[in-house]
């Protein structure tokens, strides 16, 4: 009786692990925007970093705003511009030459906005 309570408990410790794996998988979210063919929204494992730019373009159809922005030291990028993937929602009221204050996910040369924010 003592061996299979010694059993039971060890493969409840061992399959545990298992289970809590599941409650770890992302959720599926509609309309993103995508990079390199999957969902912007798959990069979330990759830090949040902050700039600040100007707008030089938005192309709400296709879901990019294109950003000139300042150096951005967390990534070792100089001053650049560049296309930033963006929800349609996150353009609203946005327009060519706003000031803008944003926080983004990078993964190699693709970005997505997290957020951005009229200065």
């Amino acid at each position: 009786m003592k061996l299979l309570h010694c059993v039971t408990v060890s493969l409840s410790l061992l399959v545990s692990p298992v289970f809590a794996q599941d409650l770890l998988k992302p959720s599926t979210r509609g309309d993103s925007p995508t990079i390199n063919g999957g969902p912007a929204t798959d990069i979330v494992s990759e830090p949040v970093v902050h700039a600040e730019g100007r707008i030089e373009a938005i192309g709400p159809d296709k879901g990019v705003v294109t950003i000139a922005h300042e150096a951005v030291p967390a990534l070792k990028w100089p001053a650049a511009t560049m296309d930033f993937h963006a929800r349609r929602e996150q353009l609203e009221g946005l327009k060519v030459g706003d000031h803008v204050r944003i926080s983004f996910q990078a993964e190699d040369d693709e970005a997505a906005l997290v957020s951005i924010d009229k200065r």
